[in-house]
This record gives C-alpha cells, structure tokens and sequence, in this order.
C-alpha cells in the first residue's frame, strides 16, 4: 500500500441526457487533471455525471449495464492516463431496475468497485432501485469505501465501511441549494466520525428545477477541509494528498475514537423507532 498519494475531484456540469457530451468533457478533464497534477493518482467525478441529473422517464434508455460503452470508454481513459477514476452512471441490471451507481475503475481498466446507492432521496425513489450491498476496494492506494451523495447523511453506513477497515470514503454528489452547510457538515462529521478521509465531489449547475452549488472538498481524518472547490458555476478540479501515516498518528493522539467503541454494550442495546 502507498502511504501517501495524490487525488483529484473534478467539480463539473453535466449535459442534461447526452452522455457522448459528458464523456468528451470528462475526458478533457482527465487531460487537464494530469496536465495540473501530473502526480495524481486518484480521480472523481460527480454523482450522475455521464447523464446529468435527470428525473424522468429518458432514464430508461440513459441506463446501462456496468460493463457498457460507458464504462469502456472511460476503461480506455484509466488505461491511457495511468489513473484510479470513479465516476457516477445510471445501472440497469439484468431484469431492468436503474439504480444509481458509482463505478471505480482501476488504472489497468478493470471495474474494481460497483456501488449502488443504498440511501435514495425522496425525489430518486420514483426513478431508480436502492442499492442494498456496501461497498469496500483494496487498491494499492489503501481500502476504499464508496458512498453517493444523499448516503452522507447516515453515519451507519460510513461507519460500517471504516469498521471493515476503509481509509478513504469517495462521495460523488449532486448536491442541491439551499443545503450547503449540511452538506459540508454531514461530510466533515463522516470524517471526523472515523478518523478516515472523505472526498465528496458536487455537481455544479442548474438542471430542471434543481441548482447545484459546487463546494466539492476532501477532508482530513480529524475533519478539517483539507481542499476545496468554489461555491459558483465554474468547473474546476481540487486535489489533495492523501497520508495514511498522518492518520495513523491522528488515531493515536486524541483521534481514538474508533478504538475506544463500546461494541460490548451497543450489542445489548434495543433500538427502537
């Protein structure tokens, strides 16, 4: 495992349905990631960001498999640039459920990670199938554990991905006006919660009647903002090192939380609604 790397959050408006539009600007992006950043090893892109943040019935013919042109489009991409590159689709499976997905794509081109959102808002539960399934990575580059968007407001989950040993949680957005703060408060706390780093990557734009605001950022595992982008409509990429010895160092002085867990008493506890 690397101790340290770089990674990238690519801040984009999509094009409403046209994912030929999105996957030429993405690539451009990948070119000026590099061209940036050339040490970069790690990039994300947004929630939905090959289709847009579309709603409505056009998701049918948007959706596709996981291994579909979609995704060996952008294998090609991770082959070519040598990069880790996450990016968020619309799946369908074999009997036709969407679900709303995020894709991790090693840089030899394999699909090494296929997280459907577990936690749908009430605006998606019309249009697409909760996930059920948490997804954990081993890479080179340490575990990671993939999250979407709306997942960020529930600490279960995060902290079941950093129990099972993530170190990393990658959060592609389509974050919407007027909920900035809880959005940086809710990713910062995943953080905090435990001791990991949070790359939570935002849409920027206006799309039907939703407005994107941006701020994507990474947080450190003591959940300050390590890297952040600008609440506005311009497209831009951030990036930041990720250091697996500074976390270490983190969760042995005052950053013990995580090890400090009551487990023994959680389990007798009865929750109820």
């Amino acid at each position: 495992m690397n101790l340290s790397f770089d990674i990238a959050l690519a801040q984009m408006a999509s094009v409403t349905g046209d994912i030929g539009a999105n996957l030429a600007k993405m690539k451009v992006i990948i070119n000026e990631c590099k061209r940036q950043f050339p040490n970069v090893r790690l990039l994300l892109f947004p929630e939905l960001c090959t289709t847009g943040y579309v709603l409505s019935e056009v998701l049918k013919e948007l959706a596709e498999t996981p291994d579909g042109s979609t995704f060996q489009y952008m294998s090609r991409m991770a082959q070519q640039f040598q990069l880790y590159i996450a990016y968020g689709y619309v799946e369908k499976d074999d009997i036709e459920n969407i679900y709303n997905s995020l894709m991790l794509i090693h840089p030899n081109g394999q699909c090494i990670g296929n997280y459907r959102k577990i936690h749908l808002t009430p605006f998606e539960k019309a249009w697409f199938s909760s996930g059920a399934e948490p997804v954990l990575v081993d890479t080179d580059l340490g575990r990671i554990g993939l999250m979407i968007c709306w997942d960020l407001a529930f600490p279960e989950l995060a902290r079941y991905l950093a129990v099972h040993g993530s170190e990393l949680l990658l959060v592609p957005c389509a974050w919407e006006s007027p909920f900035h703060a809880p959005f940086q408060k809710l990713a910062m706390a995943r953080a905090i919660d435990n001791t990991v780093y949070v790359a939570a990557c935002n849409q920027i734009g206006r799309p039907s009647s939703f407005h994107f605001f941006g701020l994507s950022s990474i947080y450190g595992p003591d959940g300050s903002e390590i890297a952040a982008a600008n609440m506005d409509e311009r497209e831009e990429i951030i990036h930041a090192m990720i250091d697996h010895n500074q976390r270490q160092e983190l969760k042995k002085n005052f950053y013990t939380m995580m090890d400090e867990r009551r487990t023994d008493l959680y389990r007798e506890w009865t929750w109820k609604e």
